[in-house]
């Protein structure tokens, strides 16, 4: 009887350990190559930095063979890519740099990061390019900053573009072009400028042709042994992917808008907390994400001027035009919200910007709910009292003893009141409330008594 007992929950639980083997993720094969993979598809930021370096230690500590970074980057801040930068040209793990899929570019920092890696690769419908750090809407940052701070900038970030160049083998030359002239190739320019190493479809492509080449580490030359090697990816944590989301700037142009929004909707009404509060947040996030990315100080300030316009209307006869005008200060605010003149970064122009869906629509919109939101309350100001001794005016109701000069009492609006009337009215009279004076109703009748 005991080992019939038995055999009823020995084999539910080993058909559950089969189960979870099978659901497990496969480990590599005794001997065979591993790679981490990280996958950088936003702008380079802090947290990308933080993802880079996380990824290198975790590659030197799991004693894995290779470090592949799969690139899709419009740019970032000079900060960050030179930390990356660094982190990866004294890294003791061999890092290779795959600038895809298709219609990948490696913009402005993304440069960079792809000339410091061992092995520098892009997708055949991919380009790179386009590093000078301080553009403007394609104008020169000597416009906006001065011919000195432009100078300044323009030869430290080409020094830094050899350097690399110089440090892994590459094409110098078109590095500290790529910084001076912002110039752009595509992946087959590249590999014939020797920007790169290879031009391959794909990450097995990529790992079988990077098999054998002798790269040179910070500890000294290793072979590279990549054919058919086991993948293991590694994701952001939940801070890096926030920070990376907050890096989009029409994330933060409508985290701006809508936080705006919620306190210019509790200045309209105040004390309902919700709305202020939702704004407030949103604010915060907005402002953390002004960190991340290059906001432009007077676009915020005419957001700003914009939403103070919008709830004037509300308290200020205007006829509109303090309405209009902060329509208007919104959409400008937000067509030149992201300051590309900003020589602490490198982004590219072409590829970081608003988007039209958020740049028209949104500032419009939110303008109209709050010009709406004005329209009531302007109109409801209009309208006669409902509530308060105010709003008893023109109420009618009952007199409850007989009143006069003396006074007496009155049911009105469903309460009991102290009133009275200059001519003399009878118990149960129908009376209607002429003014109110203190906590006494003054009343006159309006029919003759029932009896």
């Amino acid at each position: 009887m005991p080992r019939t007992r038995a055999s009823r929950w020995v084999a539910p639980v080993l058909l559950g350990l089969v189960a979870w083997a099978a659901a497990a993720p496969p480990e590599a094969a005794p001997g065979r190559q591993r790679v981490l993979r990280l996958d950088v598809k936003q702008a380079i930021t802090t947290a990308t930095a933080e993802y880079v370096a996380s990824g290198i230690a975790r590659a030197r500590a799991d004693g894995l063979d290779l470090l592949l970074i799969v690139l899709d980057t419009p740019g970032g801040t000079l900060d960050a890519t030179r930390e990356i930068v660094q982190a990866m040209l004294a890294s003791e793990v061999p890092i290779a740099v795959w600038v895809g899929p298709a219609g990948a570019r490696a913009g402005s920092a993304g440069v960079f990061l792809t000339m410091a890696a061992h092995v520098a690769a892009m997708h055949p419908a991919s380009n790179i390019g386009a590093a000078h750090p301080v553009l403007s809407g394609g104008k020169d940052v000597a416009e906006q900053a001065g011919k000195d701070m432009a100078k300044k900038v323009e030869n430290d970030t080409a020094a830094f573009a050899r350097s690399i160049a110089a440090a892994r083998g590459r094409n110098a030359a078109w590095a500290e072009k790529a910084v001076r002239e912002s110039v752009s190739i595509t992946a087959a320019e590249a590999l014939k400028e020797k920007v790169v190493d290879l031009v391959v479809p794909d990450v097995a492509a990529l790992l079988a042709q990077a098999d054998g080449r002798q790269v040179a580490l910070a500890a000294g030359p290793r072979t590279l042994r990549t054919r058919d090697a086991a993948v293991e990816p590694l994701e952001m944590t939940v801070r890096q992917r926030t920070l990376g989301f907050l890096a989009d700037p029409n994330v933060v142009a409508l985290l701006f808008l809508l936080g705006t929004l919620g306190i210019a909707l509790e200045f309209y009404h105040p004390g309902s907390i919700i709305p202020g509060a939702a704004g407030a947040i949103a604010l915060l996030l907005a402002f953390l994400a002004m960190r991340v990315i290059p906001v432009n100080a007077g676009a915020v300030l005419l957001l700003l001027v914009g939403v103070g316009l919008i709830v004037a209307e509300a308290y200020v006869t205007t006829h509109g035009i303090a309405g209009l005008a902060g329509a208007g200060c919104m959409l400008v605010g937000t067509l030149l919200f992201i300051d590309r003149s900003s020589p602490d970064y490198a982004f590219d122009p072409a590829a970081f910007q608003l988007s039209p869906a958020v740049v028209w629509p949104t500032p419009l919109a939110l303008a109209a709910l709050l010009g709406f939101v004005a329209w009531k309350i302007v109109r409801s100001r209009r309208e006669r009292l409902v509530a308060g001794s105010a709003g008893l005016v023109g109420e009618t109701g009952e007199a409850l003893t007989d009143l006069g000069p003396a006074g007496g009492e009155a049911f009105l609006h469903g309460e009991y009141w102290k009133a009275r009337s200059t001519a003399t009215v009878a118990r149960g009279t129908r009376v209607r409330v002429v003014a109110v004076e203190g906590l006494v109703a003054v009343v006159e009748p309006v029919e003759s008594p029932q009896h």
